[in-house]
């Protein structure tokens, strides 16, 4: 293997030059980086991470040691660890102790002397006998461990609830001879769980009998209970794995009746059984990542659940026609509704238009006229105008619509629902503008360096409008011929009301109203010529071509065309949806530059013609319980349920989703400070998109086409 001496030979530079290129340390050059990175190129060398972390007297290696890797739980645990320190370069190691004792003190020893950064740990023993050196970070989780360090952290799924919960809904549908599955009862989750099923058990005076064993026995445990002496009317079961030894006993004599089953599942994705209560082991993974990288030091603690989902006595068969824009949410909620009729008997016509009809038959709608539709959807910019207009007052103390209240994201803006504080709507999809830009390209040394030596400053992500021209400059062929990306940013013009959002977006970087102190709106000012400047000079860092909505310039950033997009948050999953996305597990989001985003997405309320508003409520129920939203947001569209910001498997797909409550509580777009009864916000937006794309085509100057929307404004507003 070629040496750091042969890469220094070839490359003509320091040996101490290599080291820090390798080592990503030290002030090195852009031209001598490219040199160091070709020269190790060409000569196949292949740097020794675990070595250079040994050099730096730091370590950046993992362990996770659990009894058996074949249980799904543990598999999602550790694809959870992995997707958080994967990104950060940090060495992961699995290892399988099978339960027994005398491998995992082997497999521990072996783990501690690798010096890791931490090891985690889902233990078989109840002491540790090894010498754990001093800083050493050891997680336990399900089952504590005597013998280790006091800085240790215990993670756990609450167990004693799941237990209480579990029982309680055993006892609630009348079973009262139960078998309770476990491995070992000195197991600190066993312990928890048998306890607090056993405390409901024999208050309700049933019958209990406890199957401990071993994972390895699982099969023999199953075949236990079923060939007992006296049948059982019900079984509780500790794992996935539990549940398929149970059927496939079962199969081996039809003649056995297989008592019903309730089970902690691991966290399953869409519809499950009623009975499984779920322990989302991938979310567990993340969160011990999280504290890992943080270097907490405290319990982590989460809770699982029964699914919970609405409940429907059918009546008769009603239909329900509802009015939406074609987007990627009505598109899912399309393909999922045979389900809810199922359930409820309800049938659900959705008619999908698209954007502009929309706004066109919304608009020829008169209150109080009869309507074909029971339900419409409009884009939240039309609220003010339209909402009151067209929708029923919501009857919020309704039982339904107090469970949509309870599913939504916390902070969500009023300016989905309300108008002068009543409620005519929910959110549907709601969205949010966020920045997302390439990793793999703002984390490359040499990209970094360049910038530096270009502009004098680290290479970040934008906070500023300012520095985001910069970036999309340094990151455009036209001005740096070394770009790797054609383009820096994507620009959204194409239409009117499209292209204000960008407009707007700069325009609220300086804390501007468009109302003055009398209540008129002023949009010849100073502020909003700036913010067509600063779009302006944004044009010049994007292709030319005038795309008419942000699916179009979110496919650009898929193909790699540029380094940043700007777009709202229901379109970045087509970011990653093509087969061939090249920004896919690259992106890093946030917030936008300057810190004040649009709003978007649309609401949905019950019209005022519908007479139908106990079956709309059962369908806003439908739409927020948790598998139904989950299912949606994971086929690219949104309903802004509380539980996807810590659903592992949608944040694996989509990991801003994470952070989109906060987004979403930044976020503005009705001008609430507005005191003038004849503004209308999509309206405005119209005005000001048309003048702006006046400017770009040359069709008018900054000052001449924002006089003439000032005039347009006074028509209308003023």
């Amino acid at each position: 293997m070629p040496t750091i001496k042969d890469i220094a030979k070839r490359a003509g530079v320091s040996h101490g030059t290599v080291s820090n290129v390798l080592n990503r340390r030290g002030n090195v050059s852009a031209e001598k980086i490219k040199l160091v990175e070709q020269a190790a190129k060409e000569l196949g060398y292949q740097i020794n991470s675990q070595a250079s972390q040994l050099r730096s007297g730091t370590s950046r290696h993992v362990c996770v040691i659990v009894p058996r890797i074949d249980l799904k739980k543990y598999s999602e645990l550790y694809a959870g660890i992995e997707q958080e320190l994967g990104q950060q370069e940090i060495t992961l190691e699995l290892l399988c102790t099978n339960g027994l004792e005398y491998v995992e003190q082997r497999l521990l020893s072996k783990a501690l002397s690798r010096n890791p950064t931490a090891v985690i740990v889902v233990s078989s023993l109840l002491k540790n006998k090894a010498s754990v050196p001093e800083g050493t970070r050891i997680i336990m989780l399900d089952r504590y461990v005597k013998g280790f360090p006091k800085h240790s952290v215990f993670a756990s799924f609450d167990y004693a609830r799941a237990g209480k919960e579990i029982a309680e809904k055993c006892v609630r549908d009348g079973n009262k001879n139960i078998a309770v599955l476990c491995e070992d009862i000195s197991f600190t989750d066993d312990k928890r769980f048998v306890e607090a099923v056993s405390e409901v058990f024999e208050s309700e005076g049933c019958y209990f009998e406890v199957f401990a064993a071993p994972d390895s026995m699982r099969f023999n445990r199953a075949f236990d209970v079923l060939y007992a002496a006296d049948s059982f009317d019900a079984v509780i079961a500790r794992s996935d794995e539990d549940v398929d030894s149970l059927h496939m006993a079962s199969r081996y004599n039809p003649d056995v009746r297989l008592p019903v089953i309730y089970a902690v599942v691991n966290k399953e994705f869409g519809l499950v059984d009623e009975n499984r209560y779920e322990m989302n082991y991938k979310l567990m993974g993340h969160r011990i990542a999280e504290d890992i990288l943080k270097k907490k030091e405290e319990t982590i603690a989460e809770a699982g659940s029964f699914r919970s989902r609405p409940c429907y006595l059918v009546k008769k068969e009603e239909t329900l026609r509802l009015l939406s824009v074609k987007n990627a949410t009505s598109k899912a909620i399309r393909r999922l509704l045979p389900l809810f009729q199922k359930q409820s008997g309800i049938d659900v016509k959705v008619i999908e238009v698209p954007y502009d009809e929309l706004r066109r038959m919304v608009s020829k709608m008169q209150a109080g006229q009869e309507t074909v539709f029971d339900l419409v959807r409009i884009d939240m910019a039309w609220m003010e105008k339209d909402g009151e207009r067209i929708y029923q007052e919501l009857d919020m103390d309704s039982q339904p619509m107090q469970n949509v209240i309870q599913k939504l994201i916390p902070g969500i803006s009023e300016e989905y629902s309300t108008i002068h504080g009543v409620q005519y709507a929910i959110p549907l999809d709601a969205c949010v503008q966020m920045l997302f830009c390439r990793k793999d390209l703002f984390e490359n040394e040499l990209i970094k360096r360049e910038f530096y030596e270009k502009y004098k400053r680290k290479l970040e992500v934008p906070k500023t409008f300012a520095q985001y021209n910069q970036v999309a400059s340094f990151f455009t062929q036209k001005y740096n011929r070394r770009s790797p990306t054609v383009y820096g940013h994507t620009l959204t013009y194409g239409r009117s009301f499209v292209a204000a959002c960008e407009v707007m977006l700069r325009y609220y970087e300086k804390n501007a109203s468009v109302f003055d102190p009398s209540g008129n709106v002023r949009v010849s000012s100073e502020a909003m010529k700036e913010a067509f400047r600063t779009c302006l000079e944004s044009c010049k860092y994007a292709t030319n071509d005038t795309h008419l909505w942000w699916r179009e310039t979110a496919n650009m950033f898929s193909d790699g065309m540029t380094a940043m997009n700007i777009t709202f948050s229901n379109y970045a999953s087509d970011m990653v949806h093509s087969v061939n996305a090249k920004a896919a597990g690259k992106i890093i989001f946030s917030q936008v530059p300057g810190g004040q985003p649009l709003l978007g997405g649309g609401s949905i309320g019950i019209t005022k013609s519908s007479s139908k508003t106990a079956e709309c409520g059962k369908l806003f129920e439908w739409l927020y319980a948790d598998e139904t939203a989950e299912m949606v947001t994971y086929l690219g569209g949104f309903i802004p349920n509380r539980n996807m910001v810590k659903n592992a498997e949608v944040l694996e797909l989509y990991p801003w989703i994470e952070d989109i409550g906060n987004m979403l509580e930044k976020g503005k777009r009705r001008n609430r400070e507005a005191v003038n009864d004849r503004f209308d916000e999509f309206a405005f937006e119209d005005i000001i998109g048309s003048a702006f794309m006046n400017v770009i085509f040359e069709a008018a100057e900054v000052e001449a086409a924002l006089e003439d929307a000032q005039k347009i404004c006074d028509d209308m507003f003023n």
